[in-house]
């Protein structure tokens, strides 16, 4: 009996090494969709996203890993805006050119079906911290304020192999709710479509 459970053991442990030898490395671009508190600050949208990560496979269906990235939302507005800084309260009136923009730093995991180098579609979520800047430039006047965050990033996907050995596509979307604090007393909440290369080894 010991000889059976032995075996076992070693089976499940070269199997699971076996999975965590997989990792990949991506590198996306990101399209934000300001929705919520964010879309009455900024409403263009933003193209300008990029993000970038690794995952390690501990199973063949379980990654763990980790991301970084930056997200720049812009747009121009008229009319009176209220700003408040730890200098005081200001109101600005006339045109504003305004900017937020969002640095996540984040572990995460996901869950796969399919196989090892065949497609793969993945359900995860990303948490951890954001840093925010927001900015707004009035005439000569600027006014700037740079905050720390908890956040939070469920997401959908896919990995899609190509013709390069070990290469791929990553497509997806996910939901970034940013959550407020003292600093920014405002939830900044997004949805990211995103498409980017992998690679896996």
């Amino acid at each position: 009996m010991k000889k059976y459970i032995i075996i076992a053991l070693v089976a499940g442990l070269t199997h699971f090494n076996a999975a965590a030898q997989m990792s990949v490395f991506h590198i996306d671009w990101n399209v934000g969709l300001p929705v919520g508190d964010l879309q009455d600050f900024i409403e263009d949208e933003s193209y300008r996203g990029l993000r970038i990560g690794g995952r390690a496979f501990i199973y063949d269906y379980l990654s763990v890993g980790g991301e970084g990235g930056w997200q720049v939302y812009y747009d121009t507005q008229d009319g009176t805006q209220r700003i408040e800084t730890e200098d005081g309260i200001f109101d600005l009136t006339g045109k504003q050119y305004r900017y937020l923009n969002t640095y996540p730093l984040m572990a995460n995991i996901h869950f796969y079906l399919g196989e090892d180098y065949g497609v793969r579609p993945y359900i995860g979520t990303n948490a951890g911290v954001t840093f925010v800047n927001q900015r707004i430039a009035f005439g000569i006047y600027d006014v700037s304020e740079t905050s720390t965050h908890f956040s939070i990033a469920p997401e959908i996907g896919a990995f899609i192999p190509i013709g390069v050995a070990g290469g791929g596509i990553n497509i997806g979307a996910r939901y970034d709710h940013i959550f407020k604090t003292s600093k920014l007393d405002v939830d900044v909440q997004s949805v990211g479509l995103f498409i980017g290369f992998i690679f896996m080894n």
